[in-house]
């Protein structure tokens, strides 16, 4: 069953949400809802009149009024207490009663439900009827949230309602239960609204990507025309100043730096949408580096960055990867590294193979990173200098494809010296 577009649970889940703060609460319960019926699903919701009123003022903002009509509201007072007292089996009939109409007609249906019950009284009931409900959340295969005021708990039974949810949300987590039955794995999943949050910024991302690459055509065929008349320019005109020809020569280079990051933006969509950098091929090592080199020497001229390397290779190592991807890798690496550079410093590469791995390493001087930064180095988004172009991706996407193909990469960086990247990649057998 889809819980959100990136996350699937078995055919029902059961979720313990104890959440601390009432906005994520409230975002956490859109999400869930807005999901669902992005699935075609109908949803109970059982609050109190307060938070239901809150929910569905929220709902009118982006939803219809058809799809509103699928959410039904609930006071959860007059659901738990209906019966004068916390009685498990009769308020999970109650569900059953609820839920049957929806059934009859196999309409797929997902609950939220903030369970109210007396601080400190009927614990060992409440125990009881989360038992039975996990055992009638699988067998209707429903997908189901069972909310609770974390502030209101006592621990010891956070602990036993563990073992009658597959899944614990906090705030900004959901992960396995350690506790449940049938347990043998821990994933740890952001929560709803996070989830939902990623998914927005990627889908965002995945629309800029998209337009950059329909209109890439159109913008390559002006940009030939540019660099061939500059190339006529600087081979004819004789009389040139040095001045004038400096300046052709600038244009050139932008060109083919314009050129490339267009292509940087294709590949990088590629990798979203498909599984063309993760095929792996037997590539030539020397030749892949030096393209990229070459162009990231031209790069780094511009920005008035020199570019020195070392490439200490015999020439026939080969790697079991893929073309695009190691140089997607190599450019994103050598790219940072001129980008948060000083200006007129030099930026360092060396490729030195031992038979069996090759090691890259690539040192700048420039703005360096904190520690704090360095631990969230690889996190999708995760751009910390906001004056810099870019989107936050690239070292995720390095990061991605190492692991793929075999490889480690280290960082080490001090604030406003500079930082050192070392890459390790195995070489493929011959």
């Amino acid at each position: 069953m889809q819980l959100t577009k990136k996350l699937q649970v078995s055919n029902g889940g059961h979720i313990l949400y104890f959440y601390d703060d009432l906005q994520h609460y409230l975002n956490n319960a859109l999400s869930y809802i807005v999901t669902g019926l992005e699935h075609d699903h109908h949803i109970l919701f059982i609050d109190s009149e307060e938070k239901n009123r809150l929910i569905e003022e929220k709902l009118k903002q982006i939803l219809s009024n058809e799809q509103r009509c699928k959410v039904h509201f609930y006071d959860r007072c007059v659901f738990y207490g209906v019966h004068g007292d916390f009685n498990s089996q009769t308020i999970v009939n109650q569900l059953g009663e609820m839920l049957q109409p929806f059934l009859n007609k196999h309409i797929s249906i997902r609950t939220w439900a903030h369970v109210d019950w007396k601080e400190q009284e009927g614990i060992d009931l409440l125990e009881k009827y989360e038992v039975i409900a996990d055992s009638n959340v699988y067998g209707m295969g429903l997908l189901s949230v069972c909310a609770y005021d974390a502030k209101s708990v006592p621990a010891s039974l956070l602990m036993k309602l563990m073992r009658s949810h597959e899944y614990l949300m906090t705030d900004n987590e959901l992960i396995r239960s350690n506790l449940y039955k049938n347990t043998d794995e821990t994933v740890i999943f952001p929560s709803l609204s996070v989830q939902s949050e990623m998914q927005s910024e990627m889908d965002l991302y995945k629309q800029k990507l998209d337009f950059v690459h329909v209109v890439s055509h159109e913008v390559r065929n002006p940009l030939t025309i540019i660099k061939a008349y500059a190339s006529m320019v600087l081979k004819s005109e004789s009389h040139l100043s040095p001045g004038s020809i400096e300046k052709m020569k600038s244009i050139a280079d932008c060109v083919d730096i314009i050129d490339n990051e267009i292509s940087y933006i294709i590949y990088t969509e590629q990798m979203l949408s498909n599984d063309l950098l993760w095929n792996k091929e037997m590539i030539r090592l020397l030749p892949s580096i030096q393209e990229v080199i070459d162009f990231m020497s031209i790069k780094a001229r511009t920005q008035e960055i020199q570019l020195v390397y070392t490439l200490d290779l015999k020439g026939n190592e080969k790697l079991f990867n893929n073309t695009i991807g190691f140089k997607l890798i190599l450019s994103n690496l050598l790219s940072n590294a001129i980008k948060y550079s000083h200006e007129h410093s030099k930026v360092i590469f060396s490729a030195v193979s031992d038979g069996k791995k090759v090691v890259m390493k690539i040192k700048d001087h420039g703005v360096g990173m904190h520690e704090h930064q360095l631990q969230n180095l690889f996190q999708k988004y995760g751009k910390f200098n906001q004056e810099k172009s870019g989107q936050g991706i690239g070292l995720y996407m390095v990061k991605k494809l190492l692991d793929h193909f075999e490889g480690t990469i280290h960082i080490q960086s001090t604030y406003n010296q500079g930082t050192e990247v070392r890459v390790e990649l195995p070489l493929a057998e011959s």
